[in-house]
């Protein structure tokens, strides 16, 4: 009796074939992961840096503002260095920082899809004085239409900035109550 070692053609075209089926399975279900968690990353960017102004204000003694609704999706940290208490780059302002919040993904043939920023706060700007209180309260959600993560909203109040998951009900808008 012979001992044959080895596999056969046969055994590896089916191994082949049972990889690429588990692979067209997990695909999609790994790019609704990716999305998610770039949506995840972008909230807790824009958490980090609403924590570093309030910061930066009660350290510097001065109000910083961080104000959204800028073209392209970006939003900016403004520091008032002139000490008249309204934001006026360019007119004795400092930008402490600027950035373009953007969370595209892509796959196969579809175009990127950019997750906005939404805002309820007045004016579309968060304000902390000098002591590190925010003086405009309400919601930032950084919105999905295709995918719900764990985290994707933070709430500003007067003395805490928390974050959460907004999830929207009957097209209810972005605010603190439904960012839970």
């Amino acid at each position: 009796m012979r001992n044959y070692k080895g596999f056969s053609l046969i055994e590896l075209l089916i191994v082949i074939a049972m990889v690429g089926i588990m692979a067209a399975i997990a695909v999609p279900n790994m790019s609704e992961f990716v999305r998610k968690n770039r949506i995840q990353n972008q909230t807790r960017r824009i958490y980090s840096d609403l924590m570093n102004m309030r910061m930066m204000a009660a350290n510097t003694n001065r109000t910083h503002y961080m104000e959204f609704g800028l073209a392209g999706n970006q939003y900016q940290v403004v520091e008032d260095t002139n000490g008249n208490n309204t934001k006026n780059t360019g007119a004795g302002d400092t930008i402490r920082l600027a950035r373009t919040a953007v969370v595209p993904f892509t796959y196969s043939n579809s175009t990127p899809a950019n997750e906005a920023i939404v805002t309820n706060i007045p004016g579309g700007m968060a304000i902390f004085d000098s002591r590190g209180l925010a003086t405009r309260q309400g919601a930032i959600c950084v919105s999905s239409t295709s995918v719900q993560p764990s985290t994707n909203c933070i709430v500003v109040s007067a003395t805490h900035v928390r974050m959460g998951m907004y999830k929207p009900v009957n097209g209810e808008a972005c605010n603190a109550t439904n960012c839970r």
